[in-house]
């Protein structure tokens, strides 16, 4: 309690706080009898392993990169594999194991994503979908250009004359003098 000493003429500006105190220390006291009481316990189920009874073949040894496609018609590829549905998560979390064990040497897991002009929206969504659930872990490339299956074949360099630099256009031969 504050007790005042002298004479005071005008109004006190001190707040007293023992009300105050009184207060938090009921309250305190009664959260601390409650939140032992409030402990539930809570129930988690835990995801089974999948039964793996046919075996899975693994992706090839000599991996260096990993091409994930949609084609016209919406079915899923990875390189040479074709997908279902029903396989693509699986079969990406096997591609994605043997890209991590060849992290030392080739860089972190990149999977390239290649959509055809012609797949359906949904498709390619459902295609990154698939990517992004078989592991956080993927780098997704976008592939923005077809790639070329041959090269384009070039005119052959005259005796006499030096090639052209790659991505220059080629000069004219000079004539002897």
């Amino acid at each position: 309690m504050a007790m005042a000493v002298g004479a005071s003429k005008g109004p006190r500006s001190d707040i007293n706080i023992t009300p105050l105190v009184d207060v938090v220390l009921v309250l305190l006291i009664i959260f601390m009898v409650l939140t032992p009481l409030m402990e539930k316990e809570i129930g988690v189920r835990v995801p089974e392993e999948p039964d793996q009874t046919q075996p899975v073949e693994p992706p090839p040894a000599d991996l260096l990169q990993i091409l994930f496609k949609v084609d016209e018609a919406g079915v899923f590829h990875v390189n040479a594999e074709t997908l279902t549905d029903d396989n693509a998560i699986d079969r990406l979390k096997i591609w994605y194991r043997a890209a991590k064990a060849k992290e030392a040497t080739q860089g972190p897991p990149v999977i390239f994503f290649d959509a055809d002009d012609k797949a359906k929206y949904l498709r390619a969504m459902k295609g990154l979908d698939l990517i992004r659930d078989s592991s956080p872990g993927w780098t997704i490339g976008m592939m923005t250009e077809k790639l070329a299956a041959t090269a384009t074949p070039t005119e052959p360099t005259p005796p006499g004359a030096t090639p052209p630099a790659p991505g220059t256009a080629p000069t004219p031969p000079t004539p002897p003098q």
